[in-house]
């Protein structure tokens, strides 16, 4: 059996462990090199950056690498800017509700000229099942600021932080001023401390 041995190549590529393959000939060996690829941390980022969103909750289990990049302050608002550019990634937040038997139902909807019944996605509602009422105040850079209302306490409400693609919430703090019912609440990003506000 003749073997060429190749040059190893250069550029972010490594080489591994010697892998040994014996043949169906007991006497012939097959010596493979296992390569494994090093992306630079810009490209890694500039790759993972177009993934949606539910796939990079996904890849932050491959390494704690990957989790450190992919919960970098950078790495979100790169992955945000990107989303906002691209008309592919938005989506309409529609509430449906029964009022016979209570039943609510939030959707995500594409905003696209031509819509694919598949296309839109059923959420879940951030809050336990005993929920009464939803009320959506406002929505900015994919968050939405949402007011809940209880069956056991009806004339109570709790008001949310939420994300709708890694489907989590915090609960805000209530205002020190009296609520109405025509109260509405807004969110925006204050760029001098890199946060959001609620107004």
């Amino acid at each position: 059996m003749h073997t060429t041995l190749l040059p190893r190549p250069t550029c972010g590529i490594t080489p591994g462990k010697s892998i040994v393959e014996p043949s169906n000939d007991s006497t012939d060996q097959m010596d493979v090199d296992a390569l494994s690829i090093h992306f630079p941390e810009v490209i890694l980022m500039d790759i993972l950056s177009r993934l949606p969103v539910q796939s990079l909750l996904r890849f932050k289990c491959v390494s704690k690498y990957w989790e450190m990049l992919i919960s970098e302050p950078y790495f979100k608002m790169k992955h945000l800017n990107r989303a906002k550019n691209d008309q592919d990634s938005q989506k309409l937040l529609t509430i449906q509700m029964c009022h016979e038997n209570r039943i609510f139902s939030m959707y995500s909807c594409p905003l696209l000229p031509v819509q694919l019944v598949e296309d839109v996605q059923k959420l879940n509602f951030p809050s336990n099942p005993t929920l009464l009422h939803c009320r959506i105040h406002s929505c900015y850079d994919g968050l939405a600021v949402m007011e809940v209302h209880d069956n056991f306490k009806p004339k109570h409400s709790t008001l949310l932080l939420w994300n709708p693609s890694t489907r989590e919430s915090i609960v805000l703090p209530s205002p020190e001023f009296p609520r109405g019912s025509l109260s509405i609440f807004g969110l925006g990003y204050d760029s001098t401390s890199g946060g959001y506000k609620i107004f």
